[in-house]
């Protein structure tokens, strides 16, 4: 017999995976080297979704992200638990939360913005989310769903971001889901273990995202790429 906690997670499932179709996204892999191998080696400008249910699997993604030989230096993760990687500048949410409240998202967006302005080598820099949901609980949903609209399917080329946000505090809220896959290039599951793609390619959808990265521009003065192909 399923229970009901299980048939609402086979649900989301379903209608993720739906969702992901409606708008223009394909599968590109559901092979765990293969995605272990394309998170390692994320180039710049990539902005990548993980809607991930498991500890074990976001803490895993977290790691091979982080993988040294393909970051550079200045890049960060923002954890709601310590997280000790290698020189990987660790922000906890709760700490920066009772620093800056309501303007969290604009503090976040601008210490990006100084790693960028500081990076000392030829390789991107990456950042981590390890929970954006976290925020979303503390009446900040808005704030990162426009956030992550006007950085667009593409960001800056020297950054590659990686937004997390865990699945089941988003299972009965499809609107929130589909509003955070569309502003993704690609997107990843941990259940069942798939990567997505964004694969439309019209001039229409290219200049919404052109627009979406100007915005940000304006915004936190972020030199974003507006090179959407």
């Amino acid at each position: 017999m399923i229970s009901f906690s299980m048939s609402n997670q086979i649900k989301t499932t379903t209608n993720i995976a739906v969702i992901l179709e409606q708008n223009g996204f394909e599968k590109i892999s559901g092979n765990l080297d293969e995605i272990v191998k394309f998170v390692q080696k994320m180039k710049g400008s990539e902005h990548i979704l993980f809607l991930w249910e498991n500890e074990e699997s976001k803490n895993r993604m977290i790691s091979e992200f982080f993988i040294q030989q393909h970051r550079g230096k200045s890049s960060g993760l923002f954890s709601i638990e310590p997280t000790k990687i290698n020189e990987i500048k660790n922000i906890l949410y709760p700490n920066f939360y009772n620093t800056h409240k309501s303007a969290f998202i604009e503090k976040a967006v601008e210490k990006v913005t100084r790693a960028l302005s500081v990076r000392d080598s030829n390789m991107s820099i990456r950042f981590a989310f390890e929970d954006d949901t976290w925020l979303m609980k503390r009446g900040l949903k808005k704030e990162v769903l426009d956030t992550e609209e006007a950085l667009g399917k593409e960001v800056d080329k020297n950054l590659s971001l990686f937004c997390m946000n865990h699945v089941h505090s988003l299972e009965d809220d499809e609107g929130t889901i589909e509003k955070l896959i569309k502003a993704h290039g690609y997107v990843l599951l941990d259940v069942p273990l798939s990567l997505y793609k964004w694969r439309v390619d019209n001039n229409v959808a290219a200049g919404i995202y052109k627009n979406n990265s100007t915005s940000l521009i304006k915004k936190c003065d972020c030199e974003i790429n507006n090179n959407y192909p």
